[in-house]
């Protein structure tokens, strides 16, 4: 009895060792070393770190994904066809924890709806996680900032064309301004214009043109109320969309095009608007939205959303409108703008710059 026992506890032991390997986290440890690195400015480390961490990825999930297949290639467990649930009981019947407990653990860290209950559709996304986009991305910010711009070019291409298993499906806006980034840092214009303007072929507010020839009919009115106008009657929501509504403003802006710049700026800020004001109104359900100087004010008072605007440059983008609004011969408009900025600015640098530019 004793002799079984203790047989027990060395299969359970030695099982759980194997299931920890296979799912073991070592490439995320490294990507995350990696990082810290990058942060340091230690770029020679990093790439290290970067370049460990593809080979340990596809190292693990190459065992993962033959265990698995093993798991699942005996006839009993063929026969429960194509359905993962199905598949999973069967094992548990065989015995078969470990295989069972990486599939849940997939199951969960994806959502059972991901993989519609489908052994092909598991499979598929097994593979496709043997690439590591968020380490691509990475080794692509290494090269642009030693200047290896065909390399960092090469290797965000690659996160791209992977972004689909990216952890933070989000991040791949990040690769899609890193790739118009090397375009501006490589001089090239025109590629850099498409590159922000294909950000903007999944935007609903700039897709929208009659929104936004509505709102350019707002702004070219200057009339004294054109301001509070903007601010009342339009929203843009996709924040990730901003910072290519402030590159593709300074660029038309550098390019002579005051008429689209001002288009840009205005939804670059519209969009920082947007998004204090949704934050100001969850916060403070007594917040009552009398203007655009009511909500400066009232942003004065949560130092977060102050420094948030600092780090996307929205003060700057305000102060910006304006400017590019009288370029654009809106004085009205532009004086109206600066008054509010002078007074309600969260930014101490803008509101005292629209102090001097009042006429």
């Amino acid at each position: 009895m004793k002799k079984l026992l203790l047989g027990l506890i060395a299969f359970c032991l030695v099982s759980s060792v194997f299931t920890a390997d296979l799912k073991s986290s070592e490439d995320l440890f490294l990507y995350s070393d990696a990082k810290e690195s990058f942060d340091g400015k230690d770029y020679g480390r990093a790439l290290k770190l970067c370049e460990d961490a593809v080979f340990i990825r596809k190292h693990n999930m190459t065992k993962e994904i033959q265990y698995l297949k093993t798991a699942v290639e005996p006839q009993e467990v063929v026969k429960a066809g194509d359905k993962i649930s199905d598949v999973i009981s069967v094992l548990e019947s065989r015995d078969e924890y470990e295989a069972v407990e990486l599939f849940n653990f997939y199951l969960k860290r994806k959502g059972e709806d991901f993989f519609q209950n489908s052994l092909k559709n598991f499979f598929e996304y097994l593979e496709s996680i043997v690439v590591f986009p968020e380490v691509q991305k990475l080794i692509g910010d290494i090269y642009k900032l030693e200047g290896e711009y065909q390399f960092a070019e090469m290797y965000y291409k690659e996160a791209l064309k992977n972004a689909a298993v990216l952890d933070i499906p989000d991040e791949r806006y990040d690769i899609l301004y890193d790739l118009a980034d090397i375009s501006r840092l490589q001089n090239d214009k025109a590629q850099e214009e498409a590159r922000l303007l294909a950000i903007l072929s999944e935007d609903s507010v700039y897709s929208n043109k009659a929104l936004t020839k509505s709102l350019e009919r707002c702004i070219f009115q200057n009339k004294k109320d054109s301001v509070e106008k903007l601010f009342t009657m339009y929203r843009a929501e996709n924040f990730y969309m901003m910072k290519a509504y402030s590159h593709l403003s300074e660029y038309y802006r550098e390019m002579g095009e005051k008429e689209k710049s001002l288009i840009f700026v205005s939804l670059e800020v519209l969009t920082g608007y947007t998004k204090a004001v949704e934050v100001i109104n969850k916060r403070n359900i007594n917040f009552e939205n009398k203007g655009l100087a009511s909500v400066l004010f009232e942003v004065s008072l949560n130092q977060d959303i102050v420094q948030w605007g600092i780090d996307n440059e929205l003060w700057k983008g305000f102060y910006n409108l304006a400017v590019i609004a009288r370029e654009n011969d809106c004085y009205l408009f532009a004086d109206t703008l600066l008054k509010i900025l002078a007074e309600y600015c969260p930014e101490e640098y803008y509101r005292k710059a629209s102090v001097l530019l009042i006429k």
